[in-house]
């Protein structure tokens, strides 16, 4: 039920769902400074980053600032949109005076927990492996999976949505691990398209950024929104 609500909600709000496409711009940028790649639909900062100068270092974490501002607004606004479809909400009210706040709390999130995560992950580099440091990276990260979400519709502080966003993972253990399943299949299945096309064209990586972010990230968070505002029934009862 949950998916088929999701497709159908992705198709009902595609034109908020392009909006992402606008992130495409950045790819030159993090192409251009060295230490950072575009690979497995995403952009990856390699950890030597912080021995680079001053300079280069500075540049590439305002750029990557900068990309995670525009990404945490076009994630609200998917968040915000199927919301919006599922209950009653005053749009013009909620555009105009909560979207940017809403933005700018799950900006803060992203921001500091990237730069911790850098920092953190190149100093630990030279003595680490870099499968453990992933592991616990890709553990780290997938304990706030629905932050989004409960910024969005929880309304709450920065500090309450954390929290509401683990008690919701707690409480619901089993979907967390099918949408983190699900999450891990579908990345899995871009990076064979990306190899597949980089065999033939180069331009598998950029493909596959392209499919993430107009597929992807917006479908998964269609689908996250959809099913944590089950938790105060909210689909049945705007049906009902």
């Amino acid at each position: 039920m949950f998916f088929s609500d999701s497709v159908e909600s992705y198709r009902k709000n595609f034109s908020t769902v392009m909006g992402f496409a606008l992130l495409l711009v950045f790819v030159l940028p993090f192409a251009w400074i060295s230490n950072s790649y575009v690979s497995s639909g995403t952009v990856v900062i390699d950890y030597g980053f912080i021995n680079q100068s001053l300079v280069e270092s500075a540049l590439l974490l305002a750029l990557a600032l900068v990309f995670l501002f525009f990404y945490s607004v076009l994630v609200c606004l998917m968040v915000f949109a199927v919301r919006k479809d599922m209950s009653h909400v005053k749009v013009h009210y909620y555009l105009g005076e909560k979207i940017h706040k809403f933005a700018f709390k799950y900006f803060r999130f992203l921001a500091i927990f990237t730069f911790v995560a850098l920092v953190v992950s190149s100093l630990i580099s030279p003595y680490v492996p870099g499968v453990i440091i992933n592991l616990f990276l890709f553990i780290a990260s997938a304990a706030f999976l629905f932050l989004a979400q409960t910024i969005v519709v929880d309304e709450e502080s920065l500090f309450s949505s954390i929290l509401s966003n683990i008690d919701f993972i707690l409480k619901n253990p089993g979907t967390f691990v099918s949408v983190m399943v699900l999450g891990v299949i579908s990345v899995f299945v871009l990076q064979l398209v990306e190899f597949a096309v980089d065999y033939l064209f180069f331009v598998g990586n950029f493909l596959s950024l392209l499919v993430a972010l107009v597929v992807l990230v917006p479908f998964f968070e269609i689908l996250k929104t959809t099913i944590y505002m089950k938790r105060f029934d909210i689909i049945r009862n705007y049906r009902e």
